[in-house]
């Protein structure tokens, strides 16, 4: 597959989710039967702290949690993606900010810093959106949204 295998680094086999992202589910979520909702919710917001409690025991911060980046296989289950701004917790890091700003804590816009609480901010916005269907600070804009 790779011409020169001398020059690969890294190569990731990645699991195919069937169901896509976390947004699928948010607007399919939508239609179901309240009884229905409440079980799934409680099912789909413990497999996604407990994915983030695994992160944070290794002392590793998302620092990017939104709907696009939770992929969902057939059966249900989570799996976390887009580790591309994840972070070792270290001083450095606390002082860093990156992510998708409407999914950020508030004192991460104030006091430009992050920690494990960040993650779990983002993590409340995405279950406020999965049980109302919508996000929890709407407005015109991103600006508009985060002021």
């Amino acid at each position: 597959v790779f011409p020169d295998p001398m020059e690969i680094e890294l190569c990731m086999i990645l699991e195919y989710c069937v169901r896509g992202d976390f947004r699928n589910i948010i607007d399919e979520f939508q239609q179901l039967p309240q009884s229905e909702k409440l079980m799934r919710g409680w099912e789909y917001t413990a497999q996604i702290t407990r994915a983030l409690d695994h992160l944070h025991s290794h002392n590793v911060m998302h620092r990017d949690l939104k709907p696009a980046n939770i992929l969902v296989n057939q059966d249900g289950t989570i799996r976390l993606g887009d580790f591309g701004l994840s972070r070792e917790m270290n001083e450095d890091y606390y002082l860093t900010i990156a992510g998708t700003k409407v999914y950020m804590a508030p004192e991460v816009h104030l006091l430009k810093r992050m920690n494990k609480s960040s993650d779990m901010f983002s993590l409340g916005v995405i279950i406020f959106q999965l049980i109302t269907g919508h996000h929890p600070y709407e407005a015109d804009s991103e600006e508009a949204m985060i002021d």
